[in-house]
């Protein structure tokens, strides 16, 4: 039998005590009309002139291959906050495209393992990697975090965009996180959260919507990776920032909707306007927000 109580709302201490069998979680990410299709950043680099297998300028996905909130500008925060060099070991988790990992490796030659479950958007990220020349610094590897497994290859740094909150069993994966750190080591992650869990919204869809198998409060997130053994150095809220960010993405979506059917049809439009309105609902119910959390090991 399920549980009828939305996992997205349970405290942390209850998560602990859940098994993942007796949850009421999504099954498939697709769910997430974010994802419906992998290769669509292909027609958008066709639209630049840019025909299949040619070689591809790397500064030029910079402006489309990144899937969290304020694309380059986050990950460039990400670099000079955990002051990454060249050379540096790196692990992304939920590196989708990988866009965050090429422009990581590119600026500053760090050497960087973009993690990603959907093998649509691994298979892509691999390719715009080797089209890009940077193969030699960015490695794809298309598995489940929990299950992901890298024992002589502790990393520098692990940084995540809007992706733990997929990932179920919060206590096993920041205790992974923990484990393939080197001493030391720094975390950068941007992550949604909840906000209210008293906020009047259908739970179980905003579960489905947002594919949220471990979405949890600021505090309980924070509390997490300090049971896992880190100092946090940074917990900046950024629900105000991102509510508005979503806001004007959405805006902006609609007044391309001619530009966007014409590229990619109608059925995709449709369900990606669906995401961009539900996650500008989400946001002003107050059901979600999110943070930005640095620690070290």
């Amino acid at each position: 039998m399920l549980l009828t109580i939305p996992y997205a709302v349970v405290s942390s201490k209850a998560i602990i005590k859940l098994s993942e069998a007796t949850l009421s979680v999504p099954k498939n990410i697709k769910t997430m009309k974010l994802y419906p299709e992998a290769k669509r950043i292909f027609r958008e680099l066709d639209n630049l002139g840019v025909q299949e297998n040619e070689s591809i300028d790397v500064q030029s996905l910079f402006a489309f291959d990144q899937l969290h909130y304020h694309g380059i500008q986050s990950v460039q925060a990400c670099i000079n906050t955990l002051n990454i060099k060249r050379g540096d070991k790196l692990l992304e988790i939920g590196s989708g495209w990988g866009g965050p990992s090429r422009y990581i490796a590119h600026m500053v030659g760090a050497n960087v393992e973009a993690l990603e479950l959907q093998k649509d958007y691994h298979d892509v990220g691999f390719s715009l990697t080797e089209r890009c020349g940077l193969s030699d610094r960015v490695t794809h590897v298309c598995t489940d975090f929990l299950t992901y497994e890298n024992k002589n290859n502790h990393f520098n740094n692990i940084v995540s965009w809007l992706a733990l909150y997929h990932i179920p069993n919060r206590q096993k994966s920041c205790l992974r996180i923990f484990e393939l750190l080197k001493p030391g080591g720094k975390v950068f992650i941007e992550d949604l959260t909840v906000f209210d869990q008293n906020a009047n919204i259908n739970w179980d869809l905003l579960k489905n919507d947002l594919f949220a198998n471990s979405l949890i409060s600021i505090d309980d997130y924070k509390s997490h990776f300090e049971n896992a053994g880190f100092k946090i150095d940074v917990c900046q809220d950024m629900t105000i920032d991102w509510s508005k960010f979503t806001r004007d993405r959405y805006s902006n979506f609609l007044e391309r909707k001619n530009e966007f059917i014409d590229l990619h049809g109608k059925d995709l439009f449709d369900q990606m306007k669906y995401f961009y309105m539900k996650i500008v609902e989400y946001f002003n119910v107050k059901a979600i927000g999110g943070l930005r959390l640095i620690c070290s090991k």
